[in-house]
Order: structure tokens, then sequence, then C-alpha cells
């Protein structure tokens, strides 16, 4: 604790304990001109005649102190020193309003007394301002300070603003702050205070010593100091600044970093600051620690167990005998580690949620230690009531079907933990009022716990409005995505709010055009829970139109001819329970139409057809769908058009991962890779369907959707720029492998805007056979990008890489040579 601070609070215990003391002894008696001493005189017992209040011009303000003091005419008192009148007078400090108070004899009659009530009012804040600082902290002060225009204001009041001052910029590392108070008093009795703050220089630490290390390296003690570090010339972009608070917390790592280590009897022996005024004024720190021996686990025992054996409680520690000591993981393993496998998860999971066991440290033999669980187990506890709060738009029974947490069942952490999970993949609610959990009522007569899941609902639905210069000049797209729907209030004229909503289902609608040339419809709708089940079902429908494009000379496009799409998709999808209920199984269904009338001489001329079946397996472990921290997500999907009449044949493979490791709170890295193959089922060439890559969501929409080809985005390089060419235009490939890693960091998150910012490395070619396939040679690109949520446009990601690898150019935006490009998307992001 700083030294000030405690003469601060010094000085506050001794003047609370002379206005306490003092209290009774502000009665004044008349001015007798005897000998002795008023106060000399025996107490005789009166009663008040009368009571009045000086130095209050407010009427009803006097009559508040009146009441305030508990005092009354007709009242009998000692005079003088009763209790009364202290209690009185400590009544009205208490009120706020008041410098001085005194309670005075003003005159005897007879058998009574009338008494005066005489105080000083605290004067008004009329205004305060701050001088000798830059104006944004200003803003910042005036939030912190706690002072009222048009209050009493107290010289406590002030010097808590003093202080307030001080400890905000000390928490910037200026150490050396003055703050003097200028106080104007105006004709009305009010006061305006001037704050001059004289910040005076940055404190910066000097020189860290640390003494006692005599088997791990002052280097890596160092590291353990993460806030509090030398400054030094070549970390110039940030000011290595003494900073108690987070000072006091590098302490506590510091010695956690020995804890874990091995090193249970590390102590930090003294540590000292003191500041150096020669020149530029530094702060020095000094540590001296105690090491101790290193030790390793001997024995570890259990008591008081009857579920499970030693055997799995010593396994789900995680510790052996001879492993080296180490606390943070013998804390986690015991009461939870992110993989749920602690002994607490054990009993927790089957409903013994008063589960506790201590640990006994024994230290024996000079660096061996002995681990004793003294373990309670408790009784079996069920869930009971599941109560829903806060879902103003999405219907209880939507939220309830996503929950794992059944009344009548078994008490179960890994449970609660699943319906969060499955809440937050919703994306109706935002993510911090899930994050805490439910709360949670022991009933421990019944042993039932009730849950109350608390949800804030933010938009989840989505338009996007867009426009880009494409191979048909300026295309324009609207977009309208509904995630929470219902269908079945469509006909209910008081449910357009302005669209019915809260039953979950999902209806996309969309249109791109760029007037008569180009045309793109698209309506799809799925149903999340068909038949009161976990199994979406849904369908789709698109057209699309392209006619002869007056503004575009394209060598394969004739000047003349139209090229039409149309097609229609149904599929069932099931939650499966094995090998565990994260897997999904998807079945769909779709029929393709082509015509190409003179319009591309590369495709099929007249009507093609395909008639395809898609199975899909995936399992997704994601913590979050859009901003994911841990987990992971992988799918396999086959397509198969089978050769039906002369319909198009071929079958794809398409395999993608997901993984993300969490390294510090909102900082995680994600690694994901996509691997796919097209290949004919009649050894004819498959002539629709081609992967290409290169490109942003926001480049590739309109004209390249129509070839049934897969789109697979990449950032660094323009749309279609990877891949093999005919006669110099991109034809996709067959084959595709794609790599990609993220750093990123969730900066923001919050029901308004959640933002993370990110670094990224991608690769990825693809070839159009076997014969031509080398998975060394990859184009490459890396650099900066960031993704935003907003509740109306849905997710924004910005992006600017460099390519590594040059490239023959496909439009003008980028010449093919290595340099950097930014790229943009709206609506979606880049596939990550």
């Amino acid at each position: 604790m700083p030294f000030r601070v405690v003469i601060v609070v010094g000085c506050c215990l001794l003047g609370s304990l002379l206005a306490v003391g003092s209290a009774a002894a502000q009665v004044m008696p008349p001015v007798v001109s005897n000998t002795a001493g008023p106060y000399e005189q025996p107490p005789q017992e009166l009663e008040i005649l009368g009571i009045s209040v000086e130095g209050v011009e407010n009427e009803n303000t006097r009559t508040y102190v009146l009441q305030s003091s508990g005092l009354a005419v007709g009242q009998r008192i000692l005079v003088p020193g009763d209790p009364a009148l202290g209690e009185a007078i400590r009544n009205i400090y208490k009120l706020g309003l008041f410098d001085d108070v005194k309670i005075v004899e003003e005159q005897r009659a007879g058998e009574g007394v009338f008494l005066a009530i005489r105080v000083t009012e605290v004067p008004k804040l009329r205004d305060y301002t701050f001088t000798g600082i830059k104006k944004s902290h200003r803003k910042d002060l005036q939030k912190e300070v706690p002072l009222i225009k048009r209050m009493p204001v107290r010289v406590s009041d002030i010097e808590r603003a003093e202080q307030i001052i001080r400890d905000f910029y000390e928490e910037k590392g200026f150490l050396l702050t003055r703050v003097d108070v200028e106080r104007t008093v105006n004709e009305d009795n009010s006061v305006d205070l001037t704050f001059k703050i004289d910040r005076g220089p940055r404190v910066e630490v000097g020189d860290i010593v640390i003494r006692g290390n005599e088997t791990v390296s002052e280097r890596k003690l160092r590291k353990q100091l993460k806030e509090t570090k030398e400054d030094r010339w070549w970390r110039f972009w940030k000011k290595e600044t003494f900073k108690e608070q987070a000072y006091e917390e590098d302490l506590q790592k510091l010695l956690q970093f020995y804890n874990d280590n091995g090193y249970y009897d590390a102590q930090i022996v003294r540590d000292s600051i003191y500041l150096v005024e020669d020149g530029e004024p530094e702060v020095v720190v000094e540590l001296t620690v105690h090491e101790g021996p290193k030790y390793h686990i001997r024995n570890i025992e259990w008591e008081g167990n009857t579920v499970y054996p030693d055997h799995v409680l010593t396994q789900s520690l995680g510790f052996q005998k001879g492993d080296v000591y180490n606390a943070s993981r013998l804390q986690e393993n015991l009461y939870g580690n992110r993989r749920s496998s602690d002994v607490a998860s054990l009993y927790m999971n089957r409903g013994y949620m008063r589960f506790n066991a201590q640990p006994q440290i024994q230290v024996v033999e000079g660096d061996s230690l002995d681990l004793y669980f003294d373990v309670f187990e408790g009784d079996v506890y069920d869930f009971g009531t599941i109560s829903i709060a806060g879902n103003e738009k999405t219907k209880e029974h939507v939220i309830r079907r996503e929950l794992y947490t059944i009344p009548g069942q078994t008490f179960s952490r890994d449970a609660i933990q699943e319906s969060i999970r499955r809440l937050m993949q919703l994306s109706y609610f935002s993510q911090e009022s899930l994050a805490d959990g439910p709360g949670i009522n022991i009933d421990e007569q019944r042993k039932v716990v009730d849950l109350s899941y608390t949800v804030e609902e933010v938009g989840s639905d989505q338009l996007e409005l867009s426009g880009t210069w494409g191979r048909f000049g300026l295309i324009l797209m609207l977009r309208f995505g509904f995630n929470n729907v219902s269908i079945q209030n469509f006909f209910k004229k008081g449910a357009w709010r302005p669209i019915p909503s809260g039953d979950g289902q999902k209806l996309s609608l969309g249109i791109q055009t760029n007037g008569r040339y180009y045309q793109s419809y698209s309506l799809s709708f799925t149903e999340p829970w068909f038949r009161g089940r976990p199994t979406p079902v849904g369908f789709s429908l698109s057209h699309s139109r392209i006619s002869r494009n007056p503004y575009t000379y394209l060598s394969t496009v004739t000047s003349t001819g139209r090229f039409i799409t149309s097609s229609a998709r149904i599929f069932y999808e099931q939650r499966l329970k094995w090998p565990d209920d994260m897997f999904n199984s998807s079945t769909g269904l779709r029929y393709q139409y082509f015509s190409n009338r003179d319009w591309d001489p590369f495709l099929p001329q007249g009507v093609s057809q395909e008639v395809t079946f898609q199975q899909t397996l995936s399992r997704n472990s994601l913590d979050n769908p859009m901003f994911p921290s841990s987990g992971s997500q992988v799918q396999l999907t086959l397509e198969v058009a089978p050769p039906v009449a002369d319909f198009i044949q071929y079958h794809k493979w398409r395999f993608k991962t997901n993984w993300n490791v969490p390294i510090v709170p909102k900082v995680s890295l994600g690694i994901t890779s996509d691997y796919g193959y097209i290949g004919s089922l009649t050894g004819e060439e498959v002539r629709f369907q081609r992967f290409y890559v290169g490109g942003s969501p926001f480049e590739t929409q309109g004209f390249y959707y129509f070839f049934g080809s897969d789109i697979v985005y990449m950032r660094g390089y323009p749309a279609r720029a990877i891949g093999p060419r005919r006669e110099g235009d991109p034809e996709g490939g067959t084959i595709l492998n794609k790599y990609g890693a993220e750093l990123r960091w969730v900066a923001i998150q919050s029901p308004q805007v959640s933002a993370a910012p990110y670094l990224f490395v991608d690769a990825a070619n693809t070839w159009d056979s076997f014969s031509t396939y080398d998975p060394t040679k990859l184009y490459r690109a890396a650099g900066v990008g960031a993704r935003l949520f907003l509740p109306i446009l849905g997710m924004i990601e910005l992006s600017y890489g460099y390519n590594f690898d040059s490239f023959d150019p496909v439009s003008s935006r980028h010449d093919g040579s290595k340099r950097w490009l930014f790229q943009f998307s709206l609506g979606q992001g880049f596939g990550q």
C-alpha cells in the first residue's frame, strides 16, 4: 500500500474519533458570570420548550434538519451532557449538507429550555475544471471524479478528487503528479473549483535487480515480470513505466513461475522500490528471492473416495511418481481443465456437485513431496427447474431444444457447458450474456439444482447491399438473410415487426443484376428442427441469366448469345449420437439446368442437365461460430452425379478441417486445410465442375457462380488467379490443396459490434490432373486482416495480403507481380 494512502486513512480515523468525542461538547450553555466553569454545574433534567435552526435560509431545509436531529418539543433531556444531543449532532452531520453543527442553549424558563441548532452549510459546487492536461484526459477525469454540479461539495470530496487524479496519472506512469485546487467563492455562496494538474515526467523503470536466484537464470525471471520491464532504447514503441498494481501482479506471476517448476518453497523474501531523481527520474526495483529445492512427487494418496478407485483419480490428476511438482497443473487437473478430464469433472458429471478434495502437501526426504487428498463426495444432485429469461424475440422452445440440462436428469457440468456452446452456435444471443453460464440455485433438501439461463438477444438478421465491377460491368447485389424467422406466423397480421420471428427458421432472399444483361435470383429456407427433432430440412432455388454485354469484349465470349442456369436443392440433416453428439450427417439432392447458346465455346452447346446426390459427415466443437478460440470443425463431403441419360456425370470429394487452440485469453491460433478432388464416373471429361482459387466473396459475385464450379477464396490473390489456364483464361482445376493459419485477437465483443484483427498465412493451388499434381508447388500469401460483425450487416472482413508468388494476370486489378492487395468482403468471410 502506498505510504500516502496510509496517511490518508489514518487522518480519516483520527478525524472520526475526534468528531464522536466532541459531539456532546458542542452543546453550549449560556455564558454566566460566576467563577465556576459552566460544565462544573451538575446536569439538570429540563423539558425542551422550543428548537430553532440557524444558518439555513430555506424553510424546507430547516424542517429537514429538525426532523433529522431526532429532538422534539416536550422531550426531557439532561443539560449538559445528554446522549440525545450528541446523537442529534451526528445525525445532522450524516446529511452531508453542513461543515459545522452546534446545539446551543438559548435560554431557560423554569423547568424548560430553548435550544438552537446552528449549522454552517457546505457550499454547493457551481462548476469545476481541469488545467494543465490534454482534452482527452479531461474527459476521462470528468467520468472518474465523483463531483456533481449544484450539489454540496465538502473538503473530503475535494481531497478524494485529488487522490483520484493522482491515481489516474500514476496508472499511466506519472508518479510525481501534483494537484493544486483553487477555490473561488461566488456571491450566492457556491464555489468553483479549478484543479491545476502538473503530471510531471513519466517515470520509467531504470533497473531491475534480482538477488538470491541460484538455479533459475535472471533472464527467465525477468520474463515473468510482464508489465514491469526495464526501459531499453530498442523498445522504442513502448514506454516501460512503473505501475504499482501491475507490479504487484507481476510478483505473484514470478512466484507462480517458481511453484509451477517444482520450487514449492519459493518465496519473495524482500522487494523494494525507490525513486532516483538524478536527471530523468526513474524507478529501481530490487527483489530478493528464496528458491529452495526443486521438488518431485513421491506418493499420491486418496482418502474418502468410494465412487472411483485411487488409480482412476490419480490418472485424472495427471501426476506420477517422480514428476516435477507443478502448482498450476495440480489445481487445474483437480478442479477444472479445458479438456474436462480433471478429477472434479469425474464427479460433477455424475451428479456429485458438492465434490471437494483438499490437497495436503508434505515435504519429505529433502526434495520430495507427498500429496494427500481428503475427498468429500457428497450426495447426487439432479437438475430441477430450468428457467429462461431475456428472450424477447426468440421463442422459449427454440432455446430449450438446444439445452442438455433436462429437469429430472442427473446433474452434469459437461451438460451445462455443452448447452452454452449450443446456444452460442445459434448466433442469436450476445456471447457475454452466455459466457458466465446459467445462474445456479441449489435446494439441499430435495437435492436438485435449479438453473436460470439469462440471454441477451442481438440482431442475427443480415442485410447485404453491395456492388462490384466485373466482366459484365457494374453488378449490384441485394440479399436479405433472416436467421430467426417464424413461417407459422406469416399470416398473422400482428407478427410482422418487421417480419415474423422467433422460431429459429432461416430464410434467405437474394438478387444480383447489372440491368438487362445479367440477372440472378435466389431463395432458400431451412427448418432446423423438423417435427420436433434436431434434423434440419430445407430447400434452395436459384435462377440466373446472362446475355450479351456491349460494354466488355472477351476473346472467349461471343458478342451475342445467352447462358441460363437454374437449380433446385432439397436436403436433410441429422444430429448423430455416435461417436458423439457433435457429429452431423447431411443428405441432399440437387437438380441443375444449363443452357449455353453461343455464349462460351469452351462449354457444351445447348442444354445440359445434372442430378446430384450429396452426403456430408461433419463434426463441430467450436466454442464460437464467428470468432472461435477453441475446438475444431471437420467436414467430409461426397457429391455424385450419375450418368443418367445425357445428364452430366462426375464425383466430387471435399475434406475440410479447422483447428483452434487458445494461447492466452482472447488470443488463439487457427489452422485450416481444404482438400478437393473431382473425377469422372465414365472416363469422359468433366466439363462443368472445377475449383477456382483466389479472390474474396465480394470479387466473385455474379459471373463465376453459374458454371457449377467451387469458388475457393484466398487472400492476397485476385479471383481465379490460381490454377490451370486454357488459351490464357482461367480454366480451374480438378485437384485442390489449400492451407491456412491465423493468429487472431478478439479485441471487441459486445452486442453492438465484435471485432477480431488477425495475422494470416495462406497457401493453395489447384491442378487439372494427377499427372501435373505437385503438392509442394503452392501459391503463398501472408498479411493482416480483421473480421467485424455488426447485427445488421453481418460479417465484414478486411484483408491486406502480400502474394509471395507471381502469376499470369487475369484482370487489370493485379498485374501478377509480387505485391500487396487489399480485399474486402461483406456478408460472409473468406472461409477460414
